[in-house]
């Protein structure tokens, strides 16, 4: 089945990546939390190590066979990592909730505020804001507060400049910014896809003029957003579904400690 040309070059991005992650985590640490024996994993992993030494750069050099070998090699070490790093991604997505939280508050009574000003009522706005702390209702603010910043960040995307980007992001993020403009007229009330995209945008038009700024700009960001992390985020948010990443179509399950 053939997959988008944006998606050719995510996965000419992606194969680097997920080896990368892979000897991070280490052989040991998929062994323990996948199905696979040792032997397995290791001869996955040589087998992938040898895939990324003969890939060429252009997508189009690739045969249709070779891409759904290829296809199938993401998506057996997207589950491995995937499976390795759960429980870390769970606690990342608890403490970031936490840490938005405050700023999403401050940022929807001041909305609130500024609306009833101009003699404008939002009850939908209002509601949720009357619920207070409750667990239940952190990430509903927080969403709330992602929806409204929206509109403001397409604005800010639309002067993305690229020209430092390889030609793999360089079309990853072409594609992003075009889907995000033909989306953004209609987009779901429920965030999703679409802001996801949005702020990997954003986030990523802030690290490039940090960077550009001084020889210095970029040891100001972390090093969790590096421009190849971003791209690759919004790879992973434009294509998974088409590619089939996920873990259970793979049939691999997690192994309890």
């Amino acid at each position: 089945m053939p997959i988008s040309e944006g998606a050719q070059h995510y996965v000419l991005m992606l194969i680097p990546s997920l080896l990368g992650d892979i000897e991070k985590l280490g052989l040991h640490r998929i062994i323990r939390t996948s199905d696979f024996s040792e032997q397995k994993v290791t001869a996955l992993y040589f087998e992938f190590v040898s895939i990324k030494r003969v890939l060429p750069s252009n997508p189009l050099a690739i045969e249709p066979a070779i891409w759904e070998h290829l296809l199938h090699c993401v998506r057996v070490m997207s589950s491995l990592v995937n499976l390795a790093t759960t429980e870390d991604l769970e606690r990342a997505r608890d403490i970031a909730v936490r840490r938005y939280l405050p700023h999403a508050k401050e940022s929807l009574k001041s909305e609130l505020e500024q609306m009833r000003s101009e003699g404008k009522v939002d009850f939908r706005l209002a509601g949720i804001l009357r619920q207070g702390d409750v667990a239940e209702n952190s990430e509903q603010v927080c969403m709330e507060a992602i929806r409204r910043e929206r509109e403001q960040r397409v604005e800010s995307i639309k002067c993305l400049g690229l020209e430092h980007l390889t030609s793999h992001e360089t079309f990853v993020v072409e594609s992003a910014k075009a889907y995000v403009l033909s989306q953004i007229d209609e987009a779901p009330e429920d965030f999703g896809v679409l802001d996801l995209v949005i702020r990997l945008l954003d986030l990523l038009r802030l690290v490039l003029v940090l960077e550009s700024r001084s020889p210095g700009g970029a040891s100001a960001v972390s090093s969790n957003f590096t421009v190849e992390n971003i791209v690759l985020g919004i790879g992973n948010a434009m294509y998974r579904g088409e590619l089939g990443l996920n873990v259970s179509s793979l049939g691999l399950a997690r192994v309890k400690s």
